[in-house]
């Protein structure tokens, strides 16, 4: 078993390193500790990085609408009701390996996915977990790649416990030098370093010259602070009445319980000296009621004895509650800094000892001994130090979706997708690769698709990523600029995209490539760029190259489009809606598959044959924005039906007038990526392919435009409803069971022309300005790849004032690729 690195406080990196603009704090409400934790590090966030943006997210809540309720209500019953139960739990996180595994990974995924919308919603600099299931969660994301930045779990009891620890983050901050063995067992090879207690800077020692510090007069009792928590677990009154009969004063929190109230009243009356007992509600100022007390009395050894802790209050566990309260009592007792008393009478015992002020006054100075060896603001000043991502257990495997596009790959249909991102330029500058070169040098660590490369492929090995943590823009970046126009390298911009694209990009070496051309006349600069389609969809591939292109920070930490959230579901009841919910999505795959077989193969058509190399053609058009969306409209439909529409009419346009004459079919069997991402959840943010497909016959005949529209909106909506795209992505799901040769050869069989003969793609853009280097990004044209032995794909691409639209086409079979940008131009007039 490896042990935990030991990470010595150092103040000389922290204070080189630029401090972190936003931090995430990630905690729980099972009880005010996890809470109090995090207050005091933004406390001294906020002391030690002026300006810093602090988030909290609350872990439980991103785990679904009802999991906070049933959380609390499950860990208050074990506590109450079924102690064994709790220790039963813990004994077998300890030293059952599978149940360990089994509830981290179960855990990790389940409060993981609330997470990483946090991290996309608020992408924070830095990331402090205080609650086991954050944490759990955390280290999960990390495994699979989608936590990017550094991640730091502050362990708030003294004792942790397997759920506290991960060796995927980047270091645990503990609170005692007995708790390293126990978080070396917890998570063997984790960095952990000793910090300061995890309390508020109110809680300190009282100055020397103040009563609680120095031996009292003899008619002054001590004064003993009774806590057993927010949710006020265990015997309040047998610990009361035992500090009353050691002879000292007690001031009590019922936690706002009535019924602990009413006990506590009842036991006020009947014991002799009940009149020096204060009960209240809740305390408001616990720094000031700690620090003013002699002693503090509680049963669980987490916030409350923390706070002790550091006012150095001698401090008395009563009846530790089961699991982390007996663990932590246990801890503490071995290192001297608490007395563990586990009944009524071991209590007034411990009391009584305490009675003689010069007792209290040496536990006191050796509390302040403790209390000074740390400081938490110079712990959390060296987080800015960290690097992301040292410790990573492995590297995450490809999805069945995104090997799609690596199985589909052959030498003359290259997957690769793209964009020509035209950005206004009036200064004309020459020094836009190394500006560039700095942009992806800053902001691709922070950008998951651009960081990944796929590992290189090993027979009989699933196929994995490798998360790239030193970017070479060297490796991604063309360093020449490439002149457009009369005597420049490349005559016009689709000459310079198709010369840019006829090299495919490798997945293993680089992944993405970018190159800077320019329009000196025009005062226009281009950034083109091309990603190998395994690493994302048209969405994913958007995001990324905004995020790292726009100045506007606020458009970097926010995806620029997504599909709508899905409707709700309306089936009450955990469990009878996760099974109507799964049966509901089963028939409506079975529903999706019929559909699909029922529309059998594509058939022949002069949209496909056999494509001659890598070095298709590619055109683009430039469309009124507004437009396309004011016909959209007038026609009662969205933009893309609008868009099929037009190019089902550029088909029939085309095909009619070919030389010779050739018989214009009815249709062409189009595929239609649609969109599983949501705003809301990771995927709107996620690298990776998580797009299904719609099959559409597309209606290249004769007819008017409104009846070509309406045809296609039927098309669209009834593949939709007829369960394609969960179909299609279930078929993915299942061809990813299978070994790597026979998913390659699955792929290949039904992704190309037996099944469709165009690709066809209208994604979401920003319609808000965007700007790079000051400079409006203006228009952005997409660039699709095409399958084998389909000879055409369309996309368009919503972005401002504008639609882009990009074209791909082997010459050898459409030989009238020039002649399709104005033909759509035309169509779309017509419509």
């Amino acid at each position: 078993m490896s042990s935990p690195t030991v990470v010595p406080q150092t103040a000389g990196p922290a204070a080189a390193t630029p401090p972190p603009r936003r931090l995430l704090l990630v905690t729980g409400s099972l009880g005010e500790g996890h809470h109090a934790a995090a207050r005091a590090v933004e406390e001294r966030a906020r002391q030690v990085w002026p300006g810093v943006e602090v988030v909290w997210t609350e872990t439980l809540d991103g785990m679904g609408r009802h999991t906070p309720r049933v959380f609390r209500a499950v860990y208050s019953a074990c506590i109450r009701r079924l102690p064994w139960l709790y220790e039963l739990y813990l004994w077998l996180l300890w030293n059952a390996p599978p149940f360990r595994a089994g509830t981290r990974a179960i855990i990790g995924a389940w409060s993981g996915r609330g997470l990483a919308v946090a991290l996309a919603r608020h992408a924070p600099d830095l990331v402090v977990a205080t609650f086991p299931e954050g944490i759990t969660g955390l280290g999960w994301l990390r495994r699979h790649g989608r936590l990017t930045v550094p991640a730091v779990a502050l362990i708030v009891d003294p004792a942790p416990h397997p759920l506290w620890a991960d060796p995927a983050l980047d270091l645990h901050l503990v609170s005692t030098e007995a708790a390293l063995p126990l978080l070396e067992r917890a998570a063997p090879g984790a960095r952990v370093r000793v910090a300061g207690l995890p309390v508020a800077a109110r809680f300190v020692p009282p100055t020397a010259t103040e009563p609680a510090d120095e031996p009292g007069p003899a008619d002054r009792p001590p004064l003993a602070y009774v806590s057993f928590g927010s949710m006020a677990f265990g015997d309040l009154g047998a610990a009361c009445s035992a500090v009353l009969d050691a002879g000292a004063d007690v001031l009590v929190s019922c936690s706002r319980d009535a019924a602990v109230r009413r006990r506590l009243s009842r036991l006020a009356r009947a014991h002799p000296r009940g009149e020096r007992m204060r009960v209240v509600d809740w305390i408001e100022d616990p720094a000031t009621a700690t620090g003013g007390c002699d002693l503090v009395v509680t049963n669980a050894g987490g916030a409350t004895a923390a706070e002790a802790l550091a006012c150095a209050r001698p401090l008395l566990i009563f009846a530790p509650i089961a699991g982390h309260g007996r663990a932590n009592a246990a801890l503490l007792a071995q290192a001297g800094l608490a007395t563990v008393c586990p009944g009524p009478a071991a209590l007034a015992a411990a009391v009584a000892e305490l009675m003689e002020p010069r007792c209290r006054a040496e536990r006191q100075r050796h509390l302040r001994a403790f209390v000074a060896a740390a400081d938490l603001a110079a712990d959390v000043a060296a987080l800015a130090a960290l690097t992301a991502g040292r410790h990573v257990a492995r590297a995450p495997r490809v999805r069945a979706q995104d090997a799609l596009f690596l199985h589909a790959a052959t030498p003359r249909v290259p997957q690769q997708i793209g964009a020509r991102i035209v950005i206004e330029d009036p200064a004309r500058r020459d020094d836009w690769p190394e500006y560039l070169a700095e942009l992806v040098r800053r902001r691709v660590p922070q950008i998951g698709l651009l960081r990944r490369r796929l590992a290189r492929p090993r027979p009989g090995l699933p196929l994995h990523w490798v998360d790239g943590e030193d970017v070479d823009p060297a490796r991604h970046i063309q360093p020449r600029m490439v002149e457009i126009g009369p005597g420049g390298d490349q005559p016009s911009w689709d000459d310079a995209v198709t010369a840019f694209f006829a090299a495919p990009v490798d997945p293993v070496r680089t992944g993405w490539e970018l190159q800077v051309a320019r329009d000196r006349a025009a005062g226009h600069v281009a950034v083109l760029a091309k990603v190998h389609h395994a690493l994302g969809d048209g969405l994913a591939v958007t995001d990324a190259l905004v995020r790292l292109l726009a100045d506007e920070e606020s458009v970097r930490r926010a995806a620029p489009g997504a599909a709508a959230d899905p409707a709700p579901s309306t089936v009450t009841g955990p469990r009878a809606g996760a099974v109507v919910r799964a049966a509901g999505r089963a028939a409506t795959i079975a529903r999706g598959v019929a559909s699909l077989a029922l529309a059998g193969p594509a058939g022949a058509s002069p949209l496909t044959g056999e494509v001659t190399g890598p070095g298709h053609r590619r055109v683009s058009v430039r469309l009124d924005g507004a437009q396309v969306r004011a016909k959209a409209r007038a026609h009662g439909v969205g933009t893309t039906v609008l868009l099929l529409a037009v190019v089902a009419d550029t088909l029939h346009t085309l095909l009619a007038e070919r030389r010779p004459p050739t018989a214009v079919p009815a249709t062409v069997r189009a595929m239609v990526p649609m969109t599983t991402r949501t705003s809301a959840a990771v995927h709107s943010r996620a690298p990776g392919n998580r797009t299904a497909a719609v099959s559409i016959d597309l209606p290249t005949g004769p007819m008017p435009a409104r009846e070509r529209i309406a045809h296609v909106a039927r098309a669209v909506a009834d593949g939709s409803s007829a369960g394609q795209p969960e179909a299609t992505a279930a078929v993915l799901n299942l061809l990813g069971l299978l070994p790597g040769r026979l998913q390659a050869l699955a792929v290949r069989q039904v992704y190309g022309r037996r099944f469709f003969h165009l690709l066809a793609s209208v994604m979401p853009g920003v319609r808000r300005p965007l700007h790079c280097r000051g400079g409006l990004v203006a228009e952005v044209y997409p660039v699709l790849p095409l399958a084998d032995g389909v000879a055409l794909a369309v996309g368009a691409l919503n972005w401002g004032r504008t639609t882009g639209i990009g074209i791909t086409a082997d010459p050898g079979i459409i030989g009238e690729i020039e002649e399709i940008p104005g033909r759509i131009q035309v169509s779309l007039r017509r419509m």
